[in-house]
């Protein structure tokens, strides 16, 4: 019994040692990743083709994200501001809450139609929304606080948020395909497309 002891003992020594043997024969011919230089990098998937025409992933490369995000910014801060400015006079604030409250569902679909895949004209679409439904409450603001002066800063943030606006208009315009030829020959297009 004990030579079988003995032996199991020195097969598991015998395999922990090779196998030892082999990582540090590994770790030593594996490189070093800080040298290597970036010449060196080389693409073999067979795919790379097909990935990088995919555009699912680089729409954010277009930039219509940083414009989203600024109009989302400029909305929250004109609807903060405009709710300090209700509290502090005596206006009838039943309007308000009531034009108020339809900025919320606004903001979600305007956070959803941000996520993949990008759809330009309803992200274009979601973002005018937004953007008419806090124009309104300024509207509704100004008529029920009576304010007339001092507000060149609301102007000037939709205003801002105006020009981004205009950036995904474009987008969403620049993603339309040709529609071809008005007329009989446009006619004669759509109806073969069918």
């Amino acid at each position: 019994m004990e030579t079988v002891v003995i032996v199991a003992i020195g097969v598991l020594a015998t395999i922990f040692l090779a196998s030892f043997a082999a990582l540090m024969l590994r770790y030593d011919s594996k490189p070093i990743v800080g040298l290597i230089e970036l010449d060196d990098v080389v693409i073999t998937n067979p795919r790379i083709e097909a990935i990088l025409e995919n555009e699912d992933w680089i729409e954010d490369a277009s930039g219509l994200m940083s414009h989203c995000i600024a109009i989302l910014k400029i909305c929250h801060t004109l609807t903060e501001k405009l709710v300090a400015m209700t509290m502090k006079t005596s206006a009838s604030v039943s309007d308000i809450i009531v034009v108020a409250k339809r900025i919320s569902p606004r903001v979600d679909d305007v956070v959803k139609s941000m996520y993949p895949p990008l759809d330009r004209k309803l992200l274009d679409a979601r973002t005018t929304a937004l953007l008419l439904s806090v124009s309104h409450l300024v509207l509704v603001t100004r008529n029920a606080c009576h304010l007339t002066r001092g507000l060149d800063w609301i102007d000037q943030s939709l205003s801002a948020a105006e020009e981004h606006l205009e950036a995904l208009r474009e987008a969403a315009l620049a993603s339309e395909p040709d529609k071809g030829l008005p007329g009989p020959e446009g006619f004669l297009q759509e109806q073969s497309a069918i």
